[in-house]
């Protein structure tokens, strides 16, 4: 009669797959002693299994073992378990801590359903990683290699870099130092694999698979947004093609958010260089990609997100002209004053001319300092006395500025002056702003503000600004008619 060789799984473990709700394979053996052969993998299951120099419990330690280390089976006992693995002495290891798999297809599976199922679960996630490495490793050796279970290790390692270190080195997780400390990144192996057994499967039946490796293997290439135009190209270009054409929801969601993040960055570099056209084929194109995102995620609220963010790449465009220069005037009588923004990148000036009487006087604002003004937005008061424009601040953050043309004074965020909720709304994840214009005396600023986390309000805020003090004098999301009448 051919024996049956079991997987040996602690009764502890059975019952945290129970509670997750996981059916526990019948060639799982609950916590009996099983006829496991020497070869057998051997994983231990707590953040410490002790190692020890005999099979028992008052035996001195060999070593410390911290949680998913695999070792090799070579004599199994009632209650210990006596392994060896590389760079460790050979020892005695207790039953109660370790998960024991046999070699063949079944205990294979077993490896992919608990991995699987502790992978849910962010305590025992590294646990997780670890069978689901080792169901990577068996079934490529035996010549079966399987995507669905490469995509599954690589983002059950992805959501394990959360966690502290050290990680086992099989599973391709490294530290990188960044502005905020080191932090542990994931390599991506896994979803290569998946996208190289993807290649060859000509039937097209694994289309999400393909996604989601897809997917994967671009967070692991794009850990941290591109800081280079060429990078941001490339990165933009890269999620937006998934968007275009996968049809996995969840893919279409994480990937709509990646879009749109690399898209807006890459639209303040393409004003900055006064490629307006490839600006307006960037908004266009993630303003399609919206559009699908909504039709095929209709219950959530990713497709509006990143249809918002391609009208803040709308309202970088301004009204079409170049960012620089651009100039706005104001005559009165005699007397006429003009401002006009001027440079190079990085080296803007804000230019004052005054013709009045025959005599023509230019000056330049030194303090005044433009950064990327959004084309068309410089305005000059009727008296004559104040400029303002919106800059793009940040990729998200498109905010109103104003300075004096009588002194030389920094342009400051309006903002920072009228402090209530223009400055409530600045602190915000996506922040777009307009001028609506000064009042005829030059005393008053209109401005309006959409500002969101997440998605646009019904409606923008629209508020009135003393030009003299910086004071928030009146706003409103609704009564648009006495703005205007303030504005008069």
């Amino acid at each position: 009669m051919k024996e049956v060789v079991r997987t040996f799984v602690p009764r502890f473990v059975v019952a945290l797959l129970l509670s997750l709700g996981i059916a526990v394979a019948c060639s799982v053996a609950l916590g009996e002693v099983c006829a496991e052969p020497a070869g057998s993998d051997v994983v231990t299951t707590p953040r410490e299994a002790l190692l020890r120099e005999k099979p028992s419990l008052s035996a001195p330690i060999l070593a410390r073992l911290p949680e998913g280390s695999r070792l090799t089976l070579v004599e199994p006992r009632e209650q210990f378990l006596r392994v060896e693995a590389p760079g460790l002495p050979g020892g005695w290891i207790a039953r109660d801590v370790v998960v024991t798999f046999a070699p063949g297809p079944g205990p294979t599976r077993d490896l992919v359903v608990i991995g699987r199922a502790f992978g849910r679960n962010g305590t025992y996630r590294r646990l997780a990683a670890c069978l689901l490495q080792r169901a990577s490793e068996r079934l490529r050796e035996a010549k079966t290699p399987d995507p669905e279970v490469e995509v599954l290790l690589g983002e059950t390692v992805e959501g394990l870099t959360a966690a502290g270190a050290p990680f086992p080195k099989e599973l391709g997780i490294t530290e990188k130092n960044s502005a905020s400390g080191k932090r542990a990144v994931y390599d991506g192996r896994a979803f290569q694999r998946a996208l190289e057994m993807l290649s060859k499967d000509a039937s097209g039946e694994r289309g999400r698979g393909r996604e989601q490796a897809l997917a994967g293997a671009l967070r692991a290439q794009y850990r941290e947004r591109s800081t280079s135009l060429q990078g941001l190209m490339q990165e933009s270009s890269a999620w937006l093609q998934i968007v275009e054409a996968a049809d996995d929801p969840a893919v279409l969601r994480a990937c709509a958010e990646r879009a749109g993040d690399a898209s807006l960055a890459l639209g303040r570099y393409l004003l900055a260089l006064g490629k307006l056209e490839d600006l307006g084929r960037l908004e266009e194109r993630v303003r399609k990609a919206s559009g699908r995102v909504q039709m095929l995620s209709l219950d959530t609220f990713d497709g509006r997100r990143l249809a918002a963010r391609s009208a803040v790449l709308h309202a970088m465009r301004g009204n079409g002209t170049p960012a620089f220069p651009q100039e706005a005037r104001i005559a009165g009588g005699a007397r006429e004053r003009l401002a006009r923004i001027d440079g190079k990148l990085g080296a803007l000036q804000l230019v004052v001319e005054t013709r009045a009487g025959g005599t023509h006087d230019v000056q330049i604002r030194r303090n005044a300092v433009p950064i990327l003004p959004v084309p068309g937005s410089l305005r000059v008061s009727p008296d004559g006395k104040s400029a303002a424009w919106v800059e793009v601040a940040g990729p998200s953050h498109l905010v109103a500025v104003m300075t004096s043309l009588d002194r030389d004074e920094p342009a400051r965020e309006i903002a920072f002056l009228s402090t209530g909720r223009p400055w409530r709304d600045r602190e915000l994840t996506h922040v777009v702003s307009s001028l609506s214009g000064f009042s005829k005396d030059g005393q008053r600023l209109g401005l309006q503000i959409d500002a969101w986390n997440v998605t646009p309000g019904p409606a923008p805020r629209y508020s009135v600004i003393s030009v003299a003090t910086g004071e928030l004098l009146y706003e409103t999301s609704k009564d648009v008619k006495s703005f205007q009448r303030l504005l008069q």
